[in-house]
């Protein structure tokens, strides 16, 4: 015989990765006080982490080259965007080295 499965609401997924985000409690503990499997809790956590780093990584570059750039307007924003990075590079290199 079949157990009844129970289906959650898109709300009621996302308050629970919420509450376990929180960091105040474990995974298993929250999942215990939903009344929830903590491997389906799990689950939706790890899902939610997917979506997070997909819409982290599918941002727009920066800089978005305008269609009519002369090679002369090219050279001197990449030479910015370089000092730019450059920039940025030795901060990480001191954060690094704190």
């Amino acid at each position: 015989m079949r157990a009844n499965r129970t289906t959650y609401t898109d709300e009621f997924r996302s308050d629970a990765v919420s509450l376990c985000r929180r960091g105040d409690r474990s995974l298993r503990q929250v999942a215990f006080d939903l009344g929830v499997n903590h491997w389906t809790l799990r689950d939706w956590y790890r899902l939610d982490e997917m979506k997070r780093s997909k819409k982290k990584n599918s941002r727009s570059p920066l800089v978005t080259p305008p269609k009519d750039e002369t090679a002369e307007d090219k050279i001197r924003r990449l030479e910015r965007e370089l000092v730019r990075l450059q920039r940025v590079n030795a901060q990480l290199e001191m954060i690094g080295k704190s």
